[in-house]
């Protein structure tokens, strides 16, 4: 009965020995091949040829635009990312032999899907809304409307609703009312318009006035001169009546001599050299 176990312990030790069992796990970084563990080829590596009972793993680096990012046994690399511009992607990041090319969205855009393959245009917000959240390279604006005492009257993803003009602020009174898209519009007062006026007005007739004063004094103006004055001496006795004539009108020459004559027993004023102007009344 002892012996039956031996039996078979000393043939299970024999068949070991003939037939060994194969490794049933490799390292983190090693790959079995043909009941032996070879190395894995390094990030920015590929692989060559696999390891032999006397050789090991052969690695080669990874050719210009091309990268491997983990550990491998792969036999080539993979290609590095084309941004496209004309989907709205642009390079974030070059590329290397161990990481591929990082895309972002250009500015203004954000990425369509969930693996940014394509970028999408920003969404604006409309006239009565404001933008809430501004888009970024991954999500787009978040808008909201404008609340009372704010308006927006443009569509953009970039502007906030503006707050209405406090024309009290201003010393001026609401002439209507603001909207959640038109401002406020703000007007003087009665009180001030009037204010305004009145010493405007005063300033006018003021200038009126001196005006028509100055016109009115100037020298060099012209006026109008009395007519020619006769005055009638009283008639003497056993004489004819005489009529004297004033030379208001008549010039003096600076250097005429002037002369005093009787006509009549009364005295008449005659220039030297000219005829006298006494006009003597012919009896009727």
């Amino acid at each position: 009965m002892v012996r039956l176990p031996l039996q078979c312990v000393l043939w299970g030790c024999l068949w070991t020995s003939v037939y060994p069992e194969p490794p049933t796990e490799c390292g983190e970084n090693q790959y079995l091949l043909n009941n032996q563990c070879c190395d894995k080829c390094r990030p920015g590596e590929k692989l060559v040829n696999d390891c032999t009972q006397l050789t090991d793993t052969q690695c080669l680096p990874c050719s210009k635009g091309e990268f491997s990012d983990t550990w491998n046994r792969d036999r080539r690399c993979h290609e590095h990312r084309y941004c496209d511009p004309n989907l709205g992607l642009r390079v974030k990041r070059e590329g290397s032999t161990e990481a591929d090319t990082l895309c972002a969205c250009q500015e203004g855009r954000h990425c369509a899907g969930g693996a940014c393959e394509s970028c999408a245009l920003h969404t604006p917000c409309g006239p009565g809304l404001g933008v809430k959240q501004l888009g970024t390279g991954t999500s787009d604006t978040i808008c909201e409307p404008c609340p009372v005492g704010f308006f927006s009257n443009v569509s953009s993803a970039f502007e906030k609703c503006h707050p209405w003009t406090s024309c009290e602020t201003k010393d001026l009174v609401e002439r209507q009312p603001g909207t959640n898209v038109t401002d406020a519009i703000c007007g003087f007062q009665s009180r001030t318009r009037a204010l305004v006026v009145i010493p405007v007005v005063g300033v006018l007739l003021l200038a009126i006035f001196l005006v028509s004063l100055y016109i009115r004094e100037s020298p060099g103006k012209v006026l109008k001169k009395p007519k020619d004055k006769a005055v009638h001496l009283p008639k003497a006795q056993g004489q004819d009546p005489v009529e004297i004539v004033f030379l208001d009108d008549v010039a003096p020459s600076p250097a005429a001599p002037v002369q005093e004559t009787l006509h009549g027993c009364q005295p008449v004023t005659q220039e030297d050299g000219k005829e006298s102007r006494v006009a003597v009344q012919e009896r009727q």
